[in-house]
């Protein structure tokens, strides 16, 4: 059996350990390790996009509301209450008095303000700036009081003051490590505080023993129930998978999907999924670009690929085959249109758009041969997935290039290259808006990296940020899906789902799903006695 041979695997991690802070150690029978793939390239809550990044900053930072694993029912948290007035422009956020940062500092209305100013501030250059609508203004009314003025609705504003985008940060923390905020030091409200960062190693957070604030979601509202959390950065996945079963991890939430079904059966293990967590795999193409700027390239390409047979060879069947960006049962999914598999449609469109088949069995036009490049993270799981994924294409004659680069500099390369004609990624989302809105031309180069722009989506996706009828908000949505599809701005993957297993060591262990991050805050975890 495969799992049988990685256990020797286990023994380098065991003989590793782990290393706390210099000054204050924690014990090492309170400490919960997680064991993860990779690594995040910052923790700076404004600027960090990636999953490695979301899932440490809940934990160290909180935000004024927050959501149910539904992803849709809010909850407070530092904001104790908040009401919205009927033209939908002007919310009143009323703040908890008894909250502190790590350091000791109360945590005001003015913390709010500048946290939130510093999101949407030209200079940050956020690519989550969109989430916060256009802001006319955000003021501190007094200390416990914060008033947030709007230019026109947004109607999903609180779901995306609850995502990671919306930590509050101490001003003189951002401000005294400058460039070093959220690389050396994050000063937050969380339940667990900034530790020791070893980058693509690990990271460790420490107990924030003054933490009583928690959402209603958890049991405990705090302080949490072990001394420290550790993300273990474990590149290769039979490695975690060796050290789920050996006990030198007590969770992971990356583990293989071929193992899924085996784990499932091992009494030492406890597998759990989020009601909702969606997570969908896509590679995003660039009609900017000269290998993929003729739509008809753009849909022959994304009719090359076999959906179905990809999700059960190369996901083992743990995944959904994704016919859309969107997935279904999300708020606003429309499948009117679907992508399908049809290579020889697939041939006949390229034959169309004068890229005419070689000896060689690759296609060429005026001398030059079609090879779109394909830039993604050089992980194994990517690796062997878009390997399957050339040879799709390459039935139909196109000879694509894979740029695979170390996973924690690769969003950062894909934010920020011109130099490549697609990418291959995952989107984590609790709304179709959400994921939508990449395709604004506002949002260019992050998250819009298809370099998309369109007045007509623009004006869509105002519609429906802004409509306060649900009715025509989903009417707004459903039309930009079709526009994604028609002009084959991506080519959909799957749908990941999200398995947590957590062994025996630990209970507690509520997985959430909000960003595809499985345990959020982390309250009620504590070691098995």
């Amino acid at each position: 059996m495969v799992i049988a041979r990685t256990l020797v695997l286990a023994a380098a991690l065991l003989a590793s350990g782990f290393s706390a802070s210099a000054a204050n150690p924690p014990a090492k029978d309170k400490t919960v390790t997680i064991l993860v793939r990779n690594d995040s390239v910052g923790f700076d809550p404004h600027k960090a996009t990636g999953r490695g990044a979301a899932e440490i900053l809940f934990m160290m930072a909180d935000t004024l509301v927050a959501v149910e694993d539904d992803q849709k029912t809010l909850h407070p948290l530092l904001a104790k209450s908040w009401a919205l007035s009927d033209d939908g422009l002007t919310y009143t956020f009323n703040l908890r008095d008894d909250v502190k940062f790590c350091d000791g500092k109360p945590m005001t209305a003015a913390d709010v303000v500048y946290s939130l100013k510093r999101l949407i501030a030209p200079e940050t250059r956020s690519p989550a700036a969109w989430r916060l609508g256009k802001v006319a203004d955000v003021v501190a009314k007094d200390d416990t009081t914060v008033v947030y003025t709007l230019k026109e609705p947004h109607n999903e504003l609180l779901l995306h003051l609850a995502q990671s985008f919306g930590s509050i940060v101490d001003r003189a923390n951002v401000e005294k490590l400058g460039a070093d905020f959220g690389v050396k030091g994050l000063n937050g409200t969380g339940p667990f505080c900034w530790g020791e960062w070893r980058p693509r190693d690990q990271f460790m957070v420490l107990r924030h023993d003054a933490y009583k604030w928690g959402p209603a979601i958890y049991a405990n509202k705090g302080p949490a129930k072990v001394d420290a959390i550790v993300w273990r950065v474990v590149p290769e996945e039979s490695a975690i998978l060796a050290a789920m079963q050996t006990g030198a991890g007590d969770i992971s939430y990356v583990l293989p999907e071929w193992s899924i079904d085996q784990l499932s059966k091992m009494p030492m293990l406890t597998k759990a999924e989020p009601r909702i967590s969606n997570y969908s795999a896509y590679l995003g193409l660039r009609p900017n670009r000269k290998m993929t700027s003729d739509v008809r390239v753009r849909q022959a390409m994304n009719l090359a690929v076999d959906r179905e047979a990809l999700a059960k060879s190369m996901w083992f069947g743990q995944a959904r085959p994704a016919k859309t960006l969107v997935s279904p049962g999300t708020i606003d999914y429309s499948g009117a249109t679907e992508a399908s598999y049809d290579p020889a449609k697939a041939k006949a469109l390229l034959d169309e758009a004068g890229w005419k088949l070689g000896n060689d069995g690759f296609r060429y036009k005026d001398g030059e041969r079609l090879s779109p490049s394909i830039l993604a993270a050089g992980t194994a799981g990517w690796r062997s997935r878009l390997e399957a994924i050339q040879g799709y294409m390459k039935q139909v004659g196109i000879d694509l290039k894979l740029l695979l680069v170390e996973p924690a500099a690769a969003m950062a390369q894909i934010n920020t290259s011109p130099e490549f004609d697609g990418y291959a990624l995952f989107s984590p989302y609790a709304t179709s808006g959400e994921v939508l809105m990449m395709f604004h031309s506002a949002n260019v180069p992050a998250p819009n990296r298809f370099n998309w722009k369109d007045k007509t989506t623009d004006d869509l996706l105002a519609v429906g940020q802004t409509s306060l009828d649900a009715g025509k908000k989903a009417e707004a949505y459903a039309a930009v899906q079709k526009i994604v599809a028609d002009q084959a701005l991506l080519i959909p993957l799957v749908h990941e789902r999200l398995f947590l297993f957590s062994t025996k060591r630990v209970k507690g262990v509520d997985v959430h799903g909000i960003y595809n991050s499985a345990v959020y805050k982390g309250l009620d975890i504590e070691i098995a006695r």
